[in-house]
């Protein structure tokens, strides 16, 4: 919009954030001073309080973080003040009665009563006309990103599953490796306690051989020490 219609709307958006930060607010009853010929518009207290205005943007934000959801509002509202049209519609007369202190019967009664006598367009069909054009506008963006997060989060999804069918596989194959290594640990084991009955005979055999070699060599040099002894007595 241009900087005059954005000055007629009472600081554009400023007071719809504010509104939306806001925990409660009493509602506001305008003290309306009619402009020269213009009638006198009569409000009621308290009638149909919207301090937080919906956008139809989400189902269900009971389960959601509050801030978050204030600040995405935040956002929402940027984007509305990025399709808004120039002159005076919907969104200045909301925005106008934000400026009062809520948004309530009152407040955008006598921000309409306010509003059309700067733009003479301004009526309550172009009001209900805008407002829709507005929602539809807001449904298409919320539509294309919900959209692309959608792109985004089935190939997340397809990551997740191939990561996982590569993890349960290569979890499998160590399944299978460990059995392996088990049963080849337990027969292992059980060559380890039997080692010794292996070996055992081998080494007696060999003990009884060195024990039957000596004695059969002293035995030997025994006979021969003999026939020494006889040499030395018996031959001159």
């Amino acid at each position: 919009m241009s900087e005059e219609p954005a000055n007629k709307s009472f600081g554009l958006l400023k007071s719809l954030k504010k509104l939306i930060f806001e925990d409660s607010l009493e509602p506001f009853v305008p003290e309306v001073k009619p402009m020269a010929g213009q009638p006198v518009v009569e409000t009621k207290t308290g009638e149909n309080v919207t301090k937080n205005p919906q956008t139809n943007l989400t189902q269900n934000t009971s389960a959601l973080p509050p801030a978050d959801v204030k600040q995405m509002k935040v956002k929402v509202l940027e984007i509305l003040e990025r399709i808004n049209e120039p002159g005076m519609d919907f969104f200045e007369v909301w925005n106008a009665a934000a400026e009062m202190g809520s948004v309530n019967a009152g407040s955008i009664k006598a921000a309409f009563t306010s509003l059309k006598y700067v733009d003479k367009t301004l009526d309550k069909d172009k009001l209900v006309r805008t407002g829709q054009d507005y929602i539809t506008e807001l449904q298409k963006v919320i539509d294309k990103e919900t959209s692309q997060k959608q792109l985004q989060k089935d190939s997340i999804e397809q990551n997740l599953i191939a990561e996982k069918a590569n993890l349960t596989a290569e979890i499998q194959r160590l399944e299978q490796n460990i059995d392996e290594l088990r049963e080849k640990l337990n027969s292992r084991q059980k060559e380890l306690k039997e080692i010794n009955s292996k070996y055992e005979p081998q080494l007696q055999d060999i003990d009884a051989k060195i024990t039957i070699g000596n004695t059969a060599v002293a035995e030997v040099i025994t006979d021969i020490k003999n026939a020494l002894n006889i040499i030395e007595t018996n031959i001159n």
